[in-house]
């Protein structure tokens, strides 16, 4: 059985906070871009993170699988999130764009992570993802009663702010 699609290539892979799409015009913003995070024990938890991938040249409803590795183990998926990039046929140079919403991933170890969009089975695009043990960044000091409102204390208080 043939493929009824044409892969595209990869333009562009990007690890952001938020991606906003403007609803008129189409146009997105990628917020607080980054290549890793810094902590002083694994694991750590990132609560949310936007992988933005930009495609042309595909033709047809393309299957896209966006992937994450260790890679010291690099054959074994942490996570593989999957969805389809639709190509009109009528505009062959179209550019399509693609965001997958990762929320509550625990990197487990230090080190090197690779971010790898693939497509049919072929990697298109890689992303380096860094996990930095940085010791200055010691748990913060609660000050014993100052527990927050989720853990039965009462908040810190942080001062005045400018809004």
């Amino acid at each position: 059985m043939s493929k009824k699609f044409v892969q595209p290539q990869c333009n562009a892979l990007i690890l952001c906070d938020h991606v906003i799409e403007d609803v008129r015009t189409r146009n997105k913003s990628l917020i607080s871009m980054f290549n890793g995070v810094l902590s002083s024990a694994v694991p750590i938890r990132h609560d949310k993170m936007c992988a933005f991938a930009t495609f042309t040249g595909g033709r047809g409803v393309v299957p896209i699988v966006l992937r994450l590795c260790f890679d010291a183990e690099y054959d074994k998926d942490l996570l593989s999130l999957t969805g389809d990039v639709e190509f009109s046929s009528s505009n062959p140079n179209a550019v399509v764009d693609m965001v997958f919403e990762i929320r509550g991933f625990p990197f487990q170890k230090f080190g090197g992570y690779t971010f790898e969009v693939v497509c049919d089975g072929v990697p298109l695009m890689q992303r380096r993802f860094n996990v930095t043990q940085d010791s200055s960044l010691g748990a913060p000091d609660l000050g014993g009663t100052e527990l927050g409102p989720d853990l039965g204390g009462t908040p810190p208080d942080f001062g005045p702010t400018n809004n």
